[in-house]
């Protein structure tokens, strides 16, 4: 395991458990070593509650702007898929479409972190 003594205790317990469930095979859908991996840890790597209400802005605080770029362009094709799904079903979807953003940085945010402040990657994707 990585030392991480300069970082607050939750990101070496975010970190930690990344690192348990695989490293850098590690992305939001696919864990190498995910049996190994106890509930907490599990939502250690997932959740993040930051990046749930800020979204892009939380990305930026942390440096990836990249990054935020990339998953609120995703993000906004991904609503407009289903505003165009929505209104083919009569289905109104306005009201729910900012969760999809706000679920999309909650999960990938730990894992990002991990790759930018352990890894040293600047990356897009």
């Amino acid at each position: 395991m990585s030392d991480f003594a300069e970082l607050p205790e939750k990101w070496r317990q975010r970190f930690a458990a990344i690192e348990k469930a695989g490293g850098e095979g590690v992305r939001w859908w696919r864990w190498p070593n995910a049996k190994e991996l106890t509930h907490r840890e599990k939502r250690l790597i997932t959740s993040n509650l930051w990046a749930f209400v800020f979204g892009p802005f939380y990305y930026v605080y942390l440096g990836m702007w990249r990054k935020a770029i990339t998953l609120s362009l995703l993000a906004l094709v991904i609503d407009a898929i289903l505003v165009v799904a929505g209104d083919v079903l009569n289905m109104p979807v306005d009201n729910f479409l900012w969760i999809v953003s706000a679920v999309m940085f909650r999960q990938c945010a730990n894992v990002d972190y991990y790759r930018k402040a352990v890894l040293k990657r600047r990356q897009w994707w």
